[in-house]
């Protein structure tokens, strides 16, 4: 009886490790976002701190742009899928501390723009009951 529990606590624990890293976090999110991810779902992978900066820049780019909040919202979402299409990424490194990572990917451009290749992607994560990201920079 001991055993089964044993390797059932063994099974869990290595299963939800695998799926918590926050490389396997960002590579979902980042596969949603090219398949078309809603706002809602979206601000799930944010942390606090990101989605109040997010939500902080609405009103700046609803008046520069002179669009509503939804619409910003779409362009944003169009812009970042469009993105995110065209950037084939793989892990280089993850370096984890406590509840901090730092994510380095390298980024090929799969849609003809040259300049893009050898570029690398940089991904803050912060663990807030889970991997949340932080911040992104893209290399356009």
């Amino acid at each position: 009886m001991h055993k089964i529990i044993i390797i059932s606590l063994f099974l869990t624990l290595t299963a939800c490790g695998e799926k918590n890293a926050p490389s396997d976090v960002y590579e979902e999110y980042n596969s949603k976002v090219v398949n078309g991810l809603s706002f809602k779902d979206e601000k799930k992978y944010y942390s606090t701190s990101k989605l109040a900066e997010v939500e902080a820049s609405f009103p700046r780019y609803m008046a520069q742009m002179k669009k509503s909040k939804e619409e910003v919202i779409k362009f944003y979402q169009d812009f970042s899928q469009s993105v995110a299409k065209c950037k084939s990424i793989k892990l280089l490194e993850e370096l984890i501390t406590d509840n901090s990572a730092v994510l380095i990917y390298s980024q090929t451009d799969i849609c003809g723009n040259e300049s893009a290749n050898n570029e690398k992607q940089t991904v803050k994560m912060i663990n807030e009951n889970g991997w949340k990201i932080a911040s992104v920079e893209i290399g356009l």
